[in-house]
């Protein structure tokens, strides 16, 4: 066969494979996006907190970004992961954040020098003790401050485990937001008992 003949040749037989890829994509499967999820919607306020001006939520490294981390605890109590079709739609400290400013009104127009909240978050994981037992885990300690940062007033670490209803990234978010729930509760109490005491006169 002369060379003409066989690039001919060549040229349609690539020509015929093109096409079959072509055909074949529609059918090759891509993974679905990941599922977004937050807190919940807005919630209602607990109580308006004389003296406190300003709520800031800070993190572990591991935390501060949108991966959904959970630990199965009953093959290694040292490895943690990430769902893959499961994200925060922000960071758990940022989620945070806005879920304790709306539960705990800051005095922004109050006399006197005021106070900041701080809460530091060592640890936001789905817990599996089992595959089919699931909590979310919600442990740190909340800081009141001086309005500089400088001068700790107070300190209340904290950890709170909260049962999901199921045990998959649904069920441990549902459960996460409630742990978020109690955390406002928990630390509305302590500031409200703290400022009885007459112990918050530097709020």
């Amino acid at each position: 066969m002369k060379a003409g003949s066989m690039r001919r040749v060549r040229t349609a037989v690539l020509s015929l494979l093109l096409v079959g890829l072509a055909g074949c994509g529609p059918l090759v499967s891509r993974p679905p996006a990941p599922a977004l999820h937050d807190l919940g919607g807005a919630r209602a306020a607990l109580q308006r907190i004389p003296g406190l001006r300003s709520i800031e939520v800070r993190s572990a490294s591991w935390l501060d970004g949108s991966a959904m981390h959970y630990r199965l605890a009953y093959e290694s109590a040292t490895r943690r992961d990430v769902y893959a079709f499961s994200r925060w739609a922000a960071s758990p400290p940022e989620m945070l954040a806005v879920a304790l400013r709306q539960m705990l009104q800051t005095d922004d127009a109050g006399a006197g020098p005021g106070c900041r909240l701080r809460v530091d978050i060592d640890e936001f994981i789905q817990h599996y003790d089992r595959p089919d037992s699931v909590r979310a885990l919600l442990s740190g300690r909340a800081v009141l401050t001086d309005m500089r940062g400088q001068r700790v007033l107070a300190s209340l670490p904290f950890a709170i485990s909260e049962p999901a209803t199921g045990a998959d990234a649904a069920a441990g978010v549902a459960a996460s937001a409630r742990a978020v729930d109690a955390l406002g509760v928990q630390i509305a109490g302590w500031v409200a008992s703290w400022t009885m005491k007459g112990a918050g006169d530097g709020c």
